[in-house]
């Protein structure tokens, strides 16, 4: 546990305007490099961090992204899609109350208001992923990106966690997990 939170603080928030090529050759891990600066807040007016991708805890079942999105606009904006390297698919989803059961829906596009955050969380707004790629493992990275309704891209590298591990700064999250396996895509 010790190990996972000081990778995290090393790791996180990493925030990118947008992902660069790295020299041939050159195999630098965030441990090794130590946390990338956020991209120009007047750049793109969002700062995207947190980024965590969690495992399924059955092969084959979706995974989960999750993340914090904070808007610097002073105009509302919407989430379009989220995409994660890794994943053949990608959907944005909100977990609901609905006559006091617990559900999962697509949420469409996420309307943002100027200057608002929102927390990409277990119980709430997430990003279901699909057909993951065995490459994904626990303590490694990938790249996950926010696309806007407008176009702009917000990008960043998320910390891969196992589907039992707590996400970085909170406790005992892994039990609040779902299991969308048998949810209607």
């Amino acid at each position: 546990m010790r190990k996972l939170t000081l990778i995290t603080a090393i790791a996180l928030p990493l925030a990118l305007a947008a992902c660069g090529e790295k020299p041939a050759g050159e195999n630098e891990t965030a441990a090794e490099t130590g946390p990338v600066a956020p991209a120009p807040v007047e750049e793109l007016g969002m700062v995207l961090s947190d980024a965590v991708v969690r495992l399924p805890a059955v092969p084959g079942r979706p995974g989960a992204a999750y993340f914090t999105l904070q808007s610097k606009r002073d105009t509302p904006i919407r989430i379009a899609s989220a995409s994660v390297m890794g994943a053949g698919e990608a959907e944005l989803h909100e977990s609901i109350v609905e006559d006091g059961v617990a559900m999962m829906a697509s949420a469409g596009s996420i309307l943002m208001e100027p200057m608002e955050t929102v927390a990409f969380a277990p119980g709430g707004f997430h990003v279901m992923l699909f057909d993951l790629d065995a490459t994904l493992v626990a303590g490694g990275t990938t790249d996950l990106t926010v696309t806007l309704d407008n176009g702009d891209k917000i990008s960043a590298t998320a910390l891969v966690i196992g589907p039992a591990d707590d996400l970085p700064g909170q406790d005992d999250v892994g039990a609040m997990s779902m299991d969308h396996g048998e949810m209607a895509h």
